[in-house]
């Protein structure tokens, strides 16, 4: 009988051993099983963009809203760590009203911090800036030395010479800096520059006019206002007259900054006797190959419905929106009847995840520039409004003025 009691236990300590094996083998596949699923997380994260924001105000709101819409569709590219505010309470404030919890987050709670706990923050690789423009030369300069990328609201800056200034620093430290002119961003330009220069179903090209106007009630409004101080860099056509100089850039000319083709610009506007600004600015240019285009913006009185006519030797392109700056819904109409082109952007968004998309492009390419707007487009932008502002009579406070 003991050889067969010894045989049973020799089986029983075989089948112990295989067991003992496979339970061993289970907690392995189980850790790695884990481990797999926490490097998915930890690629998630090292692939998503960290947004520190800038300024607690409407058009932040409006950019979080599209980075916290991208996120609930189920992408994770872009994550807010940071909201930079001179008030704690209101930073508090604007977390609780724009849903920035940790479940609409990627998991990730926002500090709220003042600008310098912003700028030292570790986990912030870019800042948008949303602040109003007269701040925006020595806010992007501080986000820049402490070796962040930016994105920095339209008007980039004041001054030509202020961006200029700001675009050595990020030459010299090679970091993105991106004005966030997000019309250019949106997808309807894309197509509407591949139907005019592409396709050329417009023929020749002749002529743009496009108004950007709103009436702010100025009268009533007081001069230490945003909109009418000139400490500020108040007036309409930094503010508002921007973009129809923009759409100007866009659908007349293919090329951008020190390609962009040659023109000429007259500029009338009128400036308020009591705050010392304009409220009324039409620009007229005309581009070298004969093209001209009339952008007229004021905070005055309500522009039209639409906004924007293109008009040549086919057809007309037309561009409505309940914002000239949305670049959402055009229409091309030929003279010949054939059946218009139409396009209108429909979804969730409020358009400014387009700028933020390239912006993580661009990081993730090591790119210190975007194509739809570099730096020498934006120096040129910033130039002409010098020049209008200045023929007009309208300085800043610290300009030098100049003989015209």
């Amino acid at each position: 009988m003991r050889p067969h009691n010894s045989h049973n236990a020799t089986l029983q300590r075989e089948t112990d051993n295989r067991l003992q094996i496979r339970l061993q083998i289970a907690i392995l596949c189980y850790h790695s099983y884990k481990f797999i699923l926490y490097s998915i997380d930890l690629l998630q994260n090292i692939m998503s963009l960290r947004w520190g924001i800038l300024g607690a105000g409407k058009i932040s709101g409006q950019f979080v809203h599209d980075l916290l819409v991208s996120i609930e569709e189920g992408e994770k590219t872009h994550i807010i760590t940071s909201v930079g505010s001179r008030d704690e309470k209101k930073g508090h404030e604007f977390v609780e009203k724009h849903g920035i919890t940790a479940e609409a987050n990627l998991g990730y709670s926002p500090k709220v911090q003042d600008y310098e706990g912003l700028y030292t923050n570790p986990d912030v690789d870019v800042v948008y800036i949303g602040t109003p423009h007269n701040f925006h030369r020595e806010q992007v300069l501080s986000v820049l030395e402490h070796g962040k990328h930016v994105v920095c609201e339209k008007p980039f800056t004041v001054t030509s010479d202020e961006a200029r200034e700001i675009f050595e620093a990020a030459k010299s430290k090679n970091l993105l800096v991106m004005e966030a002119m997000w019309t250019r961003f949106f997808p309807a330009v894309s197509m509407m520059k591949k139907h005019i220069f592409e396709d050329k179903v417009l023929g020749d090209v002749y002529r743009l006019v496009a108004d950007l106007s709103s009436n702010f009630d100025i009268k009533n409004m007081p001069p230490s206002s945003r909109i009418r101080n000139i400490n500020l860099a108040g007036g309409t056509t930094l503010d508002m007259g921007i973009y129809p100089l923009t759409y100007a850039r866009i659908l007349l000319d293919q090329g951008t900054g020190k390609n962009a083709m040659p023109f000429e610009h007259k500029a009338f506007l009128t400036l308020d006797p009591t705050d010392g600004v304009d409220h009324l600015s039409t620009i007229l240019l005309k581009y070298k190959d004969g093209k001209h285009a009339i952008l007229t913006s004021s905070n005055l009185v309500d522009g039209p419905s639409p906004f924007l006519r293109l008009e040549g030797s086919e057809g007309v392109l037309t561009m409505y929106a309940d914002n000239p700056a949305k670049a959402r819904h055009f229409k091309i109409e030929f003279k010949d009847g054939r059946d218009p082109i139409e396009f209108e952007e429909k979804n969730n968004y409020i358009g400014f995840i387009h700028e933020a998309n390239a912006a993580f492009k661009a990081i993730q390419e090591g790119k210190t520039q975007v194509s739809e707007i570099p730096w020498d487009e934006t120096l040129l932008v910033m130039e002409t409004m010098d020049k209008v502002r200045h023929d007009n009579g309208l300085y800043y406070p610290g300009e030098e003025r100049t003989k015209n």
